[in-house]
């Protein structure tokens, strides 16, 4: 089999978005493997960050992390499982991501598991996640929170 590959800059599509096109003259088992290695090729550079079970070192993929947080002297990360240790400091996780939001001095949330922003008492707003926990957004963070949800309204 030849393949040509030919690339092209595109200005009206997203950023690090990659569109592929495949042509061919017949539909065989390797178009098929490369289509399947094409279409998981995302899975394979998911980010990752390394955390401690005990004492074993689990790889955890951001999109699974709900949040980041620390209590006393050490910093962990939430799953829908499991909370994690990790060696992070939260000021560097915080830039890994754009999903990655600091709600407060201990806490910084994944935006992709927050299922709504209660707004029902007067100046605070509480995180709640798809899992049903909830996080207090402290005074200092409430102008970004409102910010980041006046950017991605209709």
């Amino acid at each position: 089999m030849k393949i040509k590959v030919i690339s092209e800059n595109v200005m009206n599509i997203e950023k690090n978005e990659i569109n592929v096109l495949i042509k061919s003259s017949e539909d065989n088992e390797e178009i098929k493997n490369l289509i399947k290695y094409i279409n998981n090729y995302e899975n394979f550079i998911a980010k990752k960050v390394f955390a401690y079970d005990e004492n074993k070192v689990v790889e955890i993929r951001y999109e699974e992390i709900i949040c980041f947080f620390s209590d006393k002297k050490y910093n962990y990360c939430k799953t829908k499982d499991m909370v994690y240790r990790i060696k992070s400091k939260l000021y560097e996780i915080e830039e890994l991501d754009p999903n990655f939001i600091r709600i407060s001095k201990s806490c910084i949330i994944n935006i992709t598991h927050v299922e709504c922003f209660d707004m029902r008492e007067t100046g605070k707003i509480i995180v709640i996640f798809d899992d049903n926990t909830e996080e207090l957004v402290s005074r200092r963070k409430v102008g970004k929170i409102l910010r980041y949800m006046n950017e991605r309204s209709i």
